[in-house]
């Protein structure tokens, strides 16, 4: 019987040119040896998915920590983008090096040099150009008043995603006896409307319901809690996680261009993200059922509405740039 791959798994097969790791026998010790291990405990995301695993897609990145033989097959303990731990067989993995750009961060760098090109944004910043640690600024020479986070009182703070695939809002909650399922202190104090929204959602609820023994728990193949998926009727959460991180506006690839909070700062009549939205729950480390990171994605292609402003359409861009107070 021939097997075919996926013409997503082609492409990027492609794109490598050396391909995937070996996972066994000598060619698999000799590939750790050159592949793996100068690459563990990096600061860095070195190796990119070759094949899906469990919720993590083909083209997730991540960083090494450990590496093991597990049954005659060598495995690597990695962290994936939004800090959860997996134990995956290096089997799964392209050659460092070989793995095409990450596209979100590709989308976020061309978003910014379109923003300093046309002058919205000053062109000394880089791309997390202000104390919040967002992706862009834009300056509103109309303005001199003060927004939090921002570096002076006119540059307000922007945040790109590409598509909707990238959660749009992240937390870890934990299990005691005392308290079962909760929202941290810490936790609440570093994101105090998201935790809010989870709180009022019903997340806890549910998982204090159906999961109030965290060690008794249904597990993938490689030992970790399934994931637990509940719908959202709106987008009220991740709106909440935007203005927690101090973002005024939200550029999402595809879909256009968004304000955040109660104000459009820029008034240029930027909406507020809508649609719906969905929770994903998954334990945080692998071995640990006491944790678990929840995040929020809209739910799907069809979970965000389009917005009637794009700044990647130059039209978009210099009405934008005119409500600002920018010359052409």
């Amino acid at each position: 019987m021939v097997i075919k791959e996926s013409f997503k798994s082609y492409l990027l097969k492609e794109s490598t040119g050396r391909g995937k790791l070996i996972a066994s026998g000598v060619e698999g010790e000799r590939h750790v040896k050159k592949y793996i291990e100068p690459h563990l405990n990096s600061n860095n995301f070195t190796h990119t998915l070759a094949v899906e695993h469990e919720d993590l897609p083909v083209g997730s990145q991540v960083k090494l920590k450990k590496v093991e033989n597990i049954n005659g097959k060598f495995h690597v303990h990695a962290e994936d983008q939004t800090g959860n731990e997996h134990v995956l067989p290096v089997s799964k993995f392209f050659k460092p090096g070989e793995a095409p750009k990450n596209k979100g961060h590709d989308y976020e760098s061309k978003f910014v040099d379109r923003m300093k090109a046309h002058n919205i944004m000053p062109s000394h910043l880089s791309g997390a150009g202000s104390t919040a640690g967002t992706d862009f600024a834009v300056e509103n020479k109309k303005k001199k008043t003060f927004h939090p986070g921002t570096v002076n009182g006119n540059l307000l703070n922007g945040e790109t995603k590409d598509g909707v695939t990238a959660a749009m809002g992240q937390l870890t909650i934990h299990w005691n006896k005392k308290k079962g399922w909760h929202v941290g202190d810490k936790a609440r104090s570093n994101r105090p409307l998201y935790a809010q929204q989870i709180e009022k959602s019903g997340v806890l609820k549910h998982m204090n319901k159906h999961f109030k023994d965290p060690e008794n728990v249904e597990v993938t193949a490689s030992g970790r809690a399934k994931t637990v998926e509940i719908k959202h009727p709106n987008l009220d959460p991740a709106h909440a996680y935007l203005q927690d991180h101090h973002v005024h506006v939200l550029q999402v690839g595809g879909y256009g261009t968004y304000s955040v909070g109660k104000k459009d700062e820029t008034e240029h009549g930027l909406p507020n993200i809508s649609g719906k939205g969905i929770w994903r729950i998954r334990e945080k480390q692998r071995g640990n059922k006491f944790a678990r990171t929840v995040a929020f994605h809209p739910d799907g292609k069809n979970g965000l509405n389009k917005s009637h402003v794009d700044l990647d359409k130059d039209e978009d861009l210099f009405a934008f740039k005119k409500s600002l107070g920018h010359k052409d």
